[in-house]
């Protein structure tokens, strides 16, 4: 067995996007860091590696990436999966030529600062940290492509992840796809953007959930919208009445006009993806899938006859799960977590920031609340308040560092709208705060 031993200032697990947003930051504002970054895959990334070879971006790029570093066109811009493992493939090139930087691919984290190689036997690396243990895996994110499926799925089934989608060499008599989140939402798009009619495809919905019409979280006119949230929340009763009352604003929608989604995680979509999920007309409702089989589904709350000749494609996984939330700074270590409602770049780079101010760790975690990634609908209330007070503290504490920050989502709002904004949403917290304790209250 053979020990390396290194010094560094910060050890970052993980070289996902959170992991390079926050160490962005660091070179770019202390002279002199000292990084070193571990990390399972091969390449920098994270699970954009692992992901199908047509997923895009749900936001616009002009909020994603690195603080430094321009990703895509701008605008609009969506840009692909090889497109943002290139960005960090480059970004990582230009961390290691600072000389700062040195990074362990193909390696795992023990703890105790030992880091151990997946591909090579007794290769360990031994790290002194001088400052902190940055975890950059709290909020993992879990593709179908690396993940089993959680329910049975008979050895005579052909099931597929996103990924075998374009590796398609015949036509199938049906295309079912399992799982309603954005992952769910690509295939079934993908499928209709290669000519397969939509009354061969079959949709499964475990849980209808309300969609952000992206249209309205485009640079220049996103704290608009924000703030609509904000004032819906304060206005409304129930949490129903928040989601209807942003639908009739075209601020969200849903498929299923129906019925009222039971979910909220922040997948956006664009007006002509919208129209073609609804073209679908053959989609189930009844639950989970608990088994699969040649000739029929088993969910939660029946059984549905299958076609013999059917693939199958899996986009159940959870993606970014809700994790429970931790305080973000400690001694010794931060775990990267969204202290603003689903924009984790964005939040690593302002952790980042955080840490490099002379505050206390106590201080820290007063001006940045973890927000936890949401899943269901009454979700919303608690990412949207908790998001809302940070950004009144920020604020106080950092405004040029926020304004100026390309991840900001409000970077590039003219400067009277950002402090109308600013001073709107100072003034909404209370009522849209009062309102949310009575609408998570207990009732009976």
């Amino acid at each position: 067995m053979s020990t390396t031993r290194l010094e560094t200032d910060y050890l970052v697990i993980g070289a996902g996007a959170m992991g390079l947003a926050f160490v962005d930051v660091i070179l770019a504002e202390h002279r002199t860091a000292r990084v070193v970054i571990v990390d399972r895959h091969a390449s920098p990334g994270g699970h954009w590696n692992d992901a199908y070879p047509f997923v895009r971006l749900h936001q616009p790029a002009a909020f994603y990436g690195l603080n430094s570093t321009n990703l895509g066109q701008g605008g609009e811009d969506l840009v692909c999966g090889p497109e943002i493992v290139a960005y960090f493939r480059t970004a990582m090139d230009r961390f290691l030529a600072t000389g700062r930087v040195q990074y362990l691919p193909m390696s795992e984290y023990q703890g105790d600062g030992r880091i151990v190689s997946l591909v090579e036997d007794g290769r360990v690396t031994q790290v002194t940290v001088l400052r902190r243990i940055v975890d950059g895996t709290y909020m993992k994110v879990e593709v179908p492509s690396v993940v089993a499926p959680r329910y049975e799925v008979d050895p005579d089934v052909t099931l597929v992840p996103p990924n075998g989608l374009p590796q398609v060499k015949r036509p199938w008599e049906r295309y079912v796809v399992l799982g309603a989140g954005k992952t769910g939402i690509d295939a079934i798009l993908f499928l209709l953007d290669q000519g397969v009619s939509p009354d061969r495809i079959q949709w499964v919905v475990s849980n209808d959930a309300w969609l952000w019409q992206r249209a309205t979280v485009q640079p220049g006119g996103v704290l608009k919208t924000i703030t609509a949230f904000v004032e819906s929340v304060a206005s409304a009763t129930n949490i129903d009445e928040v989601f209807l009352r942003l639908e009739r604003q075209g601020i969200v929608a849903r498929v299923d006009t129906a019925s009222l989604p039971t979910k909220w995680r922040c997948a956006t979509v664009g007006r002509s993806e919208l129209a073609g999920l609804r073209q679908i007309k053959d989609v189930v409702r009844m639950g989970r899938v608990q088994r699969v089989s040649r000739d029929k589904m088993q969910l939660d709350r029946g059984t549905v006859e299958a076609v013999e000749d059917t693939l199958f494609v899996d986009c159940s996984s959870n993606g970014l799960a809700k994790s429970m939330p931790l305080p973000v700074f400690a001694d010794g270590r931060i775990v990267l977590q969204s202290v603003f409602m689903c924009q984790q770049t964005f939040s690593a780079a302002l952790i980042a920031h955080l840490e490099l101010m002379g505050l206390s760790d106590d201080k820290r975690n007063e001006i940045c609340v973890a927000v936890p990634h949401p899943e269901r609908k009454e979700d919303l209330l608690a990412a949207l308040i908790t998001s809302t007070l940070n950004v009144i503290k920020w604020n106080r504490h950092l405004p040029l560092w926020l304004r100026r920050s390309r991840l900001n989502l409000g970077h590039e709002d003219p400067v009277h709208h950002y402090l109308r904004a600013a001073v709107k949403m100072t003034l909404l917290y209370r009522r849209a705060a009062a309102a949310m304790d009575r609408m998570l209250a207990p009732t009976g």
